[in-house]
């Protein structure tokens, strides 16, 4: 099991991918379980390093039909992390800087 952290220094949210294989990927929030193709990952994966990088974009991790699950966004005011069925509906603000280690997490980092 991997964790991937999503924080704030107030509060975190922890993603777990539970499981995978060559096609898919199984995350946990909770008590939530969520499954997405390794190729939606991946998209989510390279948005978030453009959108890290340029600090403006919206990174968007599907589930296997297609339902926005994660969203995380840029902007010049910071970080929107928001959450959505079938995980709880949460939404984290914060900045940059908080965004390194989850980078690191998603398993990008050495494409920095």
């Amino acid at each position: 099991m991997h964790t991937i952290e999503f924080s704030n220094g107030n509060d975190a949210v922890r993603v777990v991918i539970a499981s995978a294989d060559r096609e898919h990927i199984l995350f946990k929030v909770g008590e939530s379980d969520m499954m997405t193709s390794v190729t939606a990952y991946l998209d989510f994966a390279e948005a978030f390093i453009d959108a890290f990088h340029s600090l403006q974009g919206t990174a968007i991790l599907c589930d296997r039909v297609g339902n926005e699950v994660i969203d995380v966004t840029f902007s010049h005011r910071g970080v929107r992390i928001g959450f959505h069925h079938p995980f709880a509906e949460k939404t984290l603000q914060t900045d940059q800087s908080y965004m390194t280690e989850t980078m690191r997490q998603i398993g990008i980092w050495n494409r920095l």
